[in-house]
């Protein structure tokens, strides 16, 4: 129970710390756009900062948390107690196949003659690629290695240990059912994959490439896949391509991880 205590009001102190500071700046610098005002897209790399560095900002809550309570930190990666790059990678492949397909589906369909193309678009867009994973990352190891660990020492049945955190995730997303259906095979497939390779790795992949093709066309004012207006085909989409994204990078990490060391070594 102190571990969560812990671990909760470091993700509000740490978040709210985060988007205080930027509200502060706006106070003082008053820059020519708010990210306290209504916005449609983030056309501008002020906003996409501000979008992400809350989540990014309680990185550290579960490792610092853990510590306290006398956990090891590194379990929060992995049963290895490490971050298994390997994993990552291979979830990577089959992620950037069905994921970026679905992103890049989004795009053509979706209405362009507004859209814009100048050195604030790019800049924005960076900013997208590099805070958007870290945005997943941070909420796999918040939701599939923190909460799930410590509602492990609780319940002995998996199930529940990982069921807790999941109802926990999807409190935190407010669509109509389309969207809702969409984040819950999410969760379940990045639930599946943490307790099918001992890691949160793979899940962190397939949440980071779909995060960023979904947030990327924002930059040039485009829409892309969006949970909030998904209809039945969108649905049937994004259902597809998760599934189908899980099932690769387990395939994947099963079949390099089954393989004896030696055999790996001489590409057997």
């Amino acid at each position: 129970m102190i571990e969560l205590v812990i671990a909760l009001v470091l993700l509000v102190t740490l978040t709210s710390a985060a988007i205080g500071l930027f509200y502060l700046y706006e106070k003082i610098a008053h820059p020519e756009v708010s990210a306290f005002a209504e916005y449609s897209f983030l056309e501008h790399p002020y906003l996409a900062a501000a979008t992400f560095i809350g989540w990014v900002a309680m990185i550290p809550a579960g490792f610092i948390a853990a510590r306290v309570t006398g956990r090891d930190p590194r379990a929060l990666w992995s049963r290895e107690l490490r971050f298994r790059w390997r994993n990552f990678g291979l979830a990577l492949l089959p992620a950037l196949l069905f994921l970026g397909a679905e992103g890049i589906y989004a795009v053509v369909i979706s209405d362009r003659s507004q859209a814009t193309f100048t050195p604030m678009n790019v800049a924005a867009l960076a900013v997208i690629v590099a805070m958007a994973p870290l945005q997943s990352l941070s909420e796999e190891l918040f939701f599939r290695g923190s909460l799930v660990q410590i509602t492990g020492q609780w319940f002995s049945p998996a199930v529940i240990a990982y069921l807790i955190p999941l109802l926990f995730f999807l409190s935190g997303h407010h669509y109509e059912w389309q969207g809702m259906v969409s984040v819950t095979v999410f969760a379940l497939c990045a639930t599946f994959l943490t307790h099918t390779t001992g890691g949160i790795e793979a899940a962190a992949a397939v949440h980071a490439v779909g995060n960023t093709f979904a947030y990327a066309p924002d930059a040039f004012g485009v829409d892309g896949v969006d949970l909030a207006v998904s209809s039945s085909s969108d649905l049937a989409i994004s259902v597809v391509a998760t599934v189908a994204a899980t099932a690769g990078a387990y395939l994947l990490i099963k079949r390099a991880t089954s393989q004896p060391a030696n055999c790996r070594s001489n590409n057997c």
